[in-house]
């Protein structure tokens, strides 16, 4: 396995069938969802993929790099709502409500869940891995909460000068806490955390 926090790279070898890599990502998604990143194998995903366990030891340095390319990919990170103009409504702060119920939603599903808990786990193990979840799914997140503040600064609902990207941190520190804690997004925390940015930024 390669260090914990080093860059991680895929091993030279023959060109790699689509189909086996492939499979062997999904089967590193379901191991993952299943066990989390500790206990993920690369003995069972090679098994659960069909392919010899050497296979995936030629393509991929460490279990690191395996999930890292899954991630990178989109195949290890479950896909979250974010806001859209087109999903805009006439109240920024019904829409950050939806925008939360949506992800309280989502981490109500065991699979989804244990996904984001694994690969969460292993952005602490590796950059590479950190950078490709902060690229899939914090950055992803954050421009988009960013660009929905934005309009409301347009509309007259948030403030011009407001610290917008200050709450959009807030926001997706929100996110993590409630990722890594497993507790619950209820409607009582998503009522007070909209009415303390309402109060923070709103106009």
């Amino acid at each position: 396995m390669g260090e914990a926090g080093g860059m991680v790279t895929t091993r030279p070898g023959r060109v790699r069938s689509e189909d086996a890599r492939r499979a062997i990502l999904l089967a590193a998604r379901d191991e993952l969802a299943e066990r989390g990143y500790d206990k993920l194998s690369l003995d069972r995903v090679a098994a659960a993929a069909g392919v010899g366990k050497q296979t995936i030891y030629r393509w991929w340095s460490s279990k690191a790099a395996l999930v890292a390319e899954g991630v990178l990919e989109g195949h290890l990170m479950p896909g979250l709502a974010v806001p859209t103009p087109e999903t805009d409504s006439d109240d920024v702060w019904a829409d950050v409500a939806g925008w939360l119920r949506d992800f309280g939603r989502a981490l109500a599903s065991p699979s989804t869940a244990a996904l984001l808990r694994a690969t969460s786990a292993a952005t602490a193990e590796d950059d590479e891995v950190a950078a490709r979840y902060d690229e899939q799914l914090t950055t992803v997140t954050r421009v988009a909460l960013e660009a929905r503040f934005g309009r409301a600064v347009a509309s007259g609902q948030v403030r011009a000068d407001a610290p917008t990207a200050t709450a959009v941190e807030a926001l997706v520190g929100l996110l993590s806490y409630h990722i890594v804690t497993r507790r619950d997004l209820t409607e009582q925390s998503i009522d007070g955390v909209v009415r303390l940015l309402r109060d923070g930024v709103g106009a």
